[in-house]
Parts: structure tokens; sequence; C-alpha cells
């Protein structure tokens, strides 16, 4: 395959075009003028842009990096010869989530699409490798000249040394059946055996869990049993016990209601007795008085009747005047034997009258004392001074007695008050003699309603985990499966071992060949400074000097002579891999930049060589 021409919208190239040629294509530009960007569309035009790489950290995938500049949707065309004919490539871009899917291939100049050449599988048939092979052998980018290995590009190199089959690989049987080693077992805990393990560990936790459950759920059915017995005597003993509260409630107020009875005659016993003495205290002539009251008035009573009495008794004799008289008769019976004897019983006739006169006005005033007293005593109904005190002392005694009965009503109401309420708080405790403790039913009935409650709940746990034959019978098959899966472990690693001895063997011949062409490449362009390369299975390289017996990596290499040691066995590769028959080009991105002036025209001679057979396409800043 040659490739003529190239037009692009890819990255920085808005509609530019690349005019190549068969044989050495030297490519001079400077940099940021699109040199990667040119390479990057070869391969993107053969094999398409990876849609699954994601960004990361220090990296852009192609979708990103290469989106072009101007906004448009990236596309491109190349113009090729393949198989003696002109070819027209063009990919574009339908959907941004899909750059440059869309793809056709026909002959150029015709709308004659070419047989077998699709979006996917184009860069496979016209290069003759996939595309991790091409990038490894016939495609350098820059600062990639190390060669890595993949399992397509082992096979092919394998191919060589064996049969020229291209069907075994020694690190893609190893990968297959590492891969058969995880899914069974890996090292971070996954696969088939782990997630057995894991589901038979789930399953005898959960047998467990029912044991236990089910051993749990016969405890708290036993301790239902109890507490129901212990419930049903709790409440037996607060029925007996109501029945006694309210019995002793019946007989208290019966005794409240017989004690009342009592207490109500003995009240209106004293309440008559009040009244009656109240009735004496009030009839006497010191009523509404204070028994102190009525002493000081019977007192200043008998007094002014004992003055009065006095008084009564003070009259005036009447013995004078009749002397008196007596006197003035015997002087007019004198006066006719003396003149002097008429004087004289005018004289006793003058006191006679006096004295009369005195005298009845004494008797007047003590008749009037007597009868003021008389009056006074029979106000108080009584006959002399010391019954009227009498009476004032009986009226005292009245008065005590009448408050005697009223406080003996009093304290016959008080005790009435108090029986009364007592058979009232008798009629309330009967009203609520079947309120008495419940002996702990109430908490022993709560206890059962949480036990059944619990059993409940581990029942339908237990029915939720799962049936415990069930659940031995699927015990029972992963172990049997697990066990079966350790054999094939066992039978995995044993072929696993079986083929690295036999990589080992094949290892011998799978460098010497790889080997051989990389040292033929490299001793042109050393100047037969270095004779002998040895590629390892991983592609590791190591190289020996003309003169000496010692192999060094090519690691220990300076930059110029590592990347004349990678140049060369990819050159190697691409001779032992890739098709002859239809030669596909070999692109390289400034592959010489490290090489001094002696070494890069040594390996400008050999392209130009290998440029006689197939394109190459050589980009480069000098």
């Amino acid at each position: 395959m040659i490739i003529r021409s190239m037009r692009a919208d890819f990255g920085r190239l808005e509609g530019e075009t690349l005019e190549l040629g068969p044989g050495l294509n030297v490519i001079k530009r400077p940099n940021e003028s699109g040199k990667s960007t040119w390479c990057a569309f070869i391969r993107a035009m053969l094999y398409g842009i990876d849609t699954g790489e994601r960004a990361k950290s220090g990296f852009l995938p192609d979708k990103l990096r290469y989106l072009p500049w101007s906004g448009r949707p990236m596309s491109g065309s190349m113009e090729i010869e393949y198989a003696g004919r002109a070819v027209t490539l063009t990919r574009s871009t339908r959907t941004p989530s899909a750059p440059m899917r869309e793809f056709s291939a026909v002959y150029t100049g015709t709308a004659e699409p070419v047989p077998g050449l699709t979006g996917a599988a184009a860069g496979e048939t016209l290069i003759g490798a996939g595309r991790e092979v091409f990038r490894r052998s016939a495609f350098i980018g820059q600062g990639e000249a190390e060669v890595t290995g993949t399992a397509e590009l082992e096979r092919r190199i394998a191919a060589v040394v064996s049969t020229g089959e291209e069907g075994t690989s020694c690190t893609e049987a190893l990968s297959r059946l590492k891969a058969w080693q995880n899914r069974r077992r890996s090292p971070r805990r996954t696969g088939a055996m782990v997630e057995l393990e894991a589901e038979l560990e789930a399953l005898e936790r959960q047998l467990e869990s029912i044991s236990a459950a089910a051993g749990r759920r016969e405890e708290l059915a036993r301790q239902l049993e109890e507490a129901r017995a212990k419930a049903g005597e709790a409440r037996r003993a607060q029925e007996e016990a109501a029945e006694a509260a309210l019995g002793a409630a019946r007989l208290a107020v019966e005794r409240a209601g017989e004690e009342i009875q009592r207490l109500e005659a003995a009240h209106s016993a004293a309440v008559a007795e009040a009244a009656r003495r109240r009735a004496e205290a009030e009839t006497g002539p010191f009523a509404g008085l204070e028994p102190s009251e009525a002493m000081d008035k019977a007192g200043a009573a008998a007094e002014r009747c004992r003055g009065l009495g006095g008084a009564a008794k003070a009259a005036v004799s009447r013995l004078p005047a009749y002397i008196l008289a007596a006197a003035c008769l015997l002087c007019l019976g004198l006066s006719l034997l003396s003149p002097y004897a008429l004087a004289g019983a005018a004289a006793f006739a003058a006191l006679a009258a006096w004295r009369f006169a005195a005298s009845a006005k004494a008797t007047a005033r003590a008749r009037e004392a007597g009868t003021e007293r008389s009056r006074l005593l029979g106000s108080f109904g009584a006959r002399d001074e010391e019954e009227l005190l009498g009476l004032a002392k009986d009226y005292a005694l009245l008065c005590r007695e009448a408050e005697k009965a009223e406080g003996a009503r009093g304290r016959a109401a008080a005790a009435l008050d108090e029986a009364r309420a007592r058979r009232r708080e008798a009629e309330a405790k009967l009203l609520g003699a079947r309120d008495v403790p419940d002996f702990g039913a109430a908490a022993l009935e709560l206890r059962c309603e949480r036990l059944r409650e619990a059993i409940a709940e581990l029942t339908g746990q237990i029915a939720a985990t799962g049936d415990p034959l069930v659940l031995k019978s699927g015990i029972l098959e992963r172990r049997e499966r697990l066990g079966e899966l350790g054999a094939q472990c066992e039978a995995i690693a044993l072929a696993a071992q079986a083929l690295k001895e036999a990589d080992a063997q094949l290892q011998s011949r799978f460098s010497p060949a790889l080997g051989r062409r990389a040292a033929q490449y490299l001793s042109r362009m050393t100047g037969g400074r270095y004779t002998e390369v040895a590629v390892a299975r991983d592609f590791s390289v190591l190289l020996r000097q003309e003169g000496e017996n010692v192999q060094r990596q090519a690691l220990y290499l300076s930059a110029g002579a590592a990347d004349l040691t990678y140049l060369a066995v990819r050159l190697a590769i691409v001779d032992l891999t890739l098709p002859q028959e239809e030669p596909c080009p070999i692109v390289l991105d400034d592959a010489l930049v490290n090489l001094d002036s002696v070494r890069r025209a040594a390996a400008m001679e050999l392209l130009g060589e290998i440029a006689e057979k197939r394109q190459v396409i050589l980009f480069t800043c000098d």
C-alpha cells in the first residue's frame, strides 16, 4: 500500500493537504507545524478513533486532542494505491460522540466500493495487522521508539519461529489461564470461588440465624406460658381482693348508716334540749341578759328593796302627839284655875298638832316605800330580796345549762356531719371497691403481648430467611461446587506451570530470529559497533558491543543509541510480521532527532534502502 495524498480537518489541520510519493518521503517542518498531527491522522484514517479512551491526568484521548481548532466536525480523506488500484478513503463525523465513525472506501474517480474495506477492518486489511501491532512496528510516534509487547504481536513473532500459524501466544494463553483462575479465585478476593464462599457463608449465617431465631422463639414461647400462668394467678388474686374490698366497703357503708341514725337521734334530742333550755332562760325577768348582767341587775334591785324596806319601817310614832294633846287638855282644864294654863294649853295644842302632822307625813312615806318595794319585788316575781337574788342565781344556772345544751347540740351536729362524711367516703370506696391493685396482672399481660409480638416477629424473620431444608441443600450444593472449582484451580495451576516450562523452551527460539534481524540493522546504523541483539518475550533488549563479552540492557544506553536500538527492533518486527506482498508504509515522527549526524546519515541510508521495497514517510524538523 502506498499513500498518495491526504486532506484533513483534524486538530490544527484545517482543510490542509499533503502529497506523498512512493519510496522515502521526508517532510521537514518546524515544531508545531502539524507533523505529529499528520501521523495521528494516518492512524485515524486507517483504524478510526478509539472512543473508549478516557481523559486522565497528563493524557488526552485522540477524540479530544485532535478536535478541529476551527470547530468543524473531524473528517478527512486519503488517496492510496492498493492491490494495483487507486482507492479513496474518507472518514467523517455525524455525531460528536463518534468522531470519524462514518467511513467509505471507493475506487478513485468512481462510486464503486472496495470489497472488504470497512471502517472497522480497513487498517487491518490495508496494513495486514491490527492497530496495536501497527503502533509497535511500522508506526513510530514521537518519543515512542521503545517497543512494548501485546498478545497479537507475540503471536505473530511466535509464528515466525514455530509453525508459521498465528494461533498461539504464551502470554495470551497465560493471561487466559490467569483469567480462568481469577474467575474462580482472584488475589483481590474476587471470582466464582469467592462468590461461592460468600454465598456459602451467607447461607450458613442464614441457617445459623434461623436456628438461633427458632431457639429464641422456643424460649420466648416458654416465657409466654409462664407469663400467662402468672397473669392468671394475678387476675384471680385481684378478683378475690376486689370481692373482699367490696364486702368491706358495703359493711362500712352499713355501719356508717347505723351510726348516722344514732347520731341523728342524739342530735334531735340535743336540739330539743337546747331549745327547751333557751325557752326557760328566755321566760324569766332576766331574759336576754348575760348571767353577770342578771346578777348585777338582781343585786341592784335587792339593794333598792332593802332601802325601801328600811324606809317603810321608819314611820314617826304618834305617842308624843297624844301626850302633847293630853297636856293640852290638861292645860285647858287648868285654865280655869289659872290664865297661864290656857296659854300652856294653846302651846301644847300647837305642839300636838305639829306632832300629829309630822307623824302623818312619815307614815305616808313609809307606806309609799313599802308599796314601791312590793312592786319592785313583784317585777322580778320575788317575795323578798333573798328570793330575788336566788332568781338571778337560777337564771345564771339556766344560762349555763342552755350553753351546755347548745354545745351538746353543736357536738352532736359535728359528729353527725363527720358520720355523714364517713358514709360518703364509704360509699365512694364501695363504688371503687373493684379498683384494687392489679397484683402485677397488667404488667404481666403487657409482657405477654410483647412476647407474642416478639414470637410473631421471629416467625416472620424465620419465614423470610428461608426454608432450612432448602438452605441446607444450597450449602451442600455450594460445597460440592467449591470442591469442583478447587480442583479446577489446581488443574489450571498445573497447566500454567506446564505452559511456562514450554514457553521457556520456546523462548530460546523466540528471540534469535528477531535478534539477528535487529542486529543486522543496528550494526548498519552504528558502523558495526553493536553486533549482537537479544529480544526477550517482554521485548526488553540486551545488546553487546563488538569485542565485549558482557551484554547490557538498552536502558543503560544514551538516548540516541537507545532510539537506534528500538528502531532496529521495529524494522526487524516489520520484516518478520507484516505482509511482504503488499508492504505497508513505515511512518516515523522525529524518530532520528536524538542521533548525531553520522548515525543519522547511516539511518537515512538504511531507510532509503528499505524505501525501495515499501513507502517510508519521515516527519522531521531538520
